[in-house]
């Protein structure tokens, strides 16, 4: 008799996750392209900002390049996993420590854009004071990778439980999801650190693009009044300051807008119950609430926008690629032909 309850249960518990499963497809469709797109975007980010040490703005870029790919190969095949196991993930530590991993992530992503921002204001702003240099940028993503590990593991480290959910029949899901019902409150205190940081950060950005676009129309209208000479020398230089602060702009501000949902979820969420939700609004809630995906796969799409020259470099790769694999199928092809020769014989 014991047995058979037992079954029963796994049946109810299978059975639920496959209900689920089918009501999570636009979901799991959505994290498979993110998969697709991000890895081998953020692949050509590394390959031609690979050459990074000559530049402060691309070390920074490539460092960001690094974690999105690092977010796309472990961030995106974590939340599938969740997806494929609603109800029935198990390991509270997989939970903890992968969740302590991507925080880090999170937190070292908007310290370097922190810092990449901060770094076109004094271009920008203050361009005769202190500017930082390869040396002194190598020292702070170093510290922006510190303060992501520090701020991470308290994910790691304080035992926040599996939400649970009554499946009926004496069966218990579980699921690895940000919930507060039975959080302890350490728990909700480092999340509404956190959540507090991103709202500071994302005001402190606000500021700083404000004045460096106020500082840029200012120069631009000096431009105007045709003080020409060595300002015509110093065009390409000018459009190539532009053409990085639109970038860093652009992404500073697709990390805010990506990120606020995963910081106000608990807040717009709260009284919502996911059981009487039709298809469409669970479908499109369960996107929204890992819409920060997108910043970790749109960059390359940002700087191929303004950036002629990595447009350009990205066709290259892909075409020579191509050339490769022509080049080499013809080969193997010519290997495995018989000759003339050896046909008339």
């Amino acid at each position: 008799m014991d047995n058979i309850t037992v079954m029963d249960f796994l049946t109810k518990e299978d059975h639920t996750n496959k209900l689920v499963r089918e009501r999570l497809l636009a979901p799991i469709v959505y994290l498979i392209i993110v998969l697709i797109i991000g890895i081998p975007g953020n692949t050509f980010v590394l390959i031609i900002y690979r050459n990074y040490n000559n530049n402060v703005y691309r070390k920074i870029i490539w460092t960001v390049g690094a974690l999105d790919l690092v977010f796309c190969m472990i961030g995106t095949p974590f939340n599938l996993g969740r997806m494929f196991n609603y109800y029935n993930f198990k390991s509270l530590r997989a939970c903890q420590v992968i969740a302590g991993m991507l925080d880090a992530g999170i937190i070292t992503t908007a310290h370097l854009l922190m810092l990449l921002s901060v770094h076109r204001f004094r271009q920008v702003c203050l361009p005769l004071g202190r500017q930082l240099t390869l040396t002194t940028v190598s020292y702070f993503i170093a510290g922006c990778f510190a303060i992501g590990v520090i701020l991470g593991i308290p994910q790691v480290a304080v035992l926040q439980p599996l939400a649970t959910t009554d499946l009926g029949n004496n069966v218990t899901g579980y699921s690895c999801s940000v919930g507060w019902k039975d959080s302890p409150q350490s728990w909700k205190n480092y999340n509404t650190f956190l959540t507090s940081i991103f709202l500071l950060y994302a005001f402190i950005l606000l500021v700083l693009y404000i004045l460096i676009g106020r500082t840029i129309q200012i120069q631009n209208k000096k431009r105007k009044k045709g003080l020409h000479g060595k300002q015509l020398q110093s065009a390409k230089s000018t459009n190539d300051s532009h053409k990085m602060t639109k970038i860093a702009f652009t992404v500073s501000t697709v990390f805010a807008f990506s990120y606020l949902p995963l910081f106000v979820n608990e807040w717009a969420t709260k009284g919502l119950n996911e059981k009487t939700m039709d298809l469409f609004t669970f479908s499109l809630l369960k996107i929204v609430q890992r819409a920060y995906l997108i910043n970790h796969v749109v960059n390359p799409f940002i700087y191929a926008t303004f950036d002629r020259r990595f447009r350009h470099q990205v066709k290259d790769l892909i075409v020579c690629r191509r050339m490769h694999k022509e080049k080499t199928s013809d080969t193997d092809s010519s290997a495995t032909k018989p000759s003339t020769s050896a046909t008339s014989v």
